[in-house]
């Protein structure tokens, strides 16, 4: 596997793995980020990708919020064959210590009744804790969880 920086040529195979993905996400009648929405993310955010020779194995995305220094980790995911083999942690690590080269800290969301990956993201660093209710909709709580910079 190899872990780069994402081209905006490879838009179109970040989303085409995005719905893939999504369709297995509990709210999956929601619609998943599209084409549009990739090409500026390749070119404006933190976007990385995971190769297993020419297929795209996983993604992960960061992209800029309006209040300085601060990133929105919005989404990874890892194609369903390569899963369970620590891609998604290698993902992560990728886009984190590149927040912390930039010197930016970052947040994301996850549901609350998810406790494996809130102990999987504080184990990351996002210590910083806000529970929402209806976050996203009147029935779709989230928790916000923030990791500051690591930058020495």
């Amino acid at each position: 596997m190899i872990i780069e920086r994402a081209k905006t040529s490879d838009f179109l195979e970040i989303a085409r793995l995005d719905r893939e993905a999504w369709a297995q996400n509990r709210n999956s009648e929601y619609i998943p980020d599209g084409e549009h929405a990739w090409r500026l993310w390749t070119e404006h955010a933190l976007v990385y990708c995971a190769w297993d020779g020419d297929s795209l194995a996983g993604a992960v995305l960061a992209f800029p919020t309006l209040t300085e220094g601060l990133y929105c980790l919005h989404k990874v995911f890892v194609d369903r064959s390569c899963r369970g083999k620590g891609l998604g942690s290698d993902l992560f690590d990728a886009v984190l210590q590149a927040c912390d080269k930039r010197g930016l800290a970052c947040f994301l969301t996850v549901d609350p009744i998810n406790e494996s990956a809130v102990r999987l993201y504080e184990k990351w660093g996002f210590v910083d804790r806000q529970f929402v209710k209806g976050y996203y909709r009147p029935e779709e709580d989230r928790l916000v969880l923030t990791r500051q910079s690591r930058k020495a």
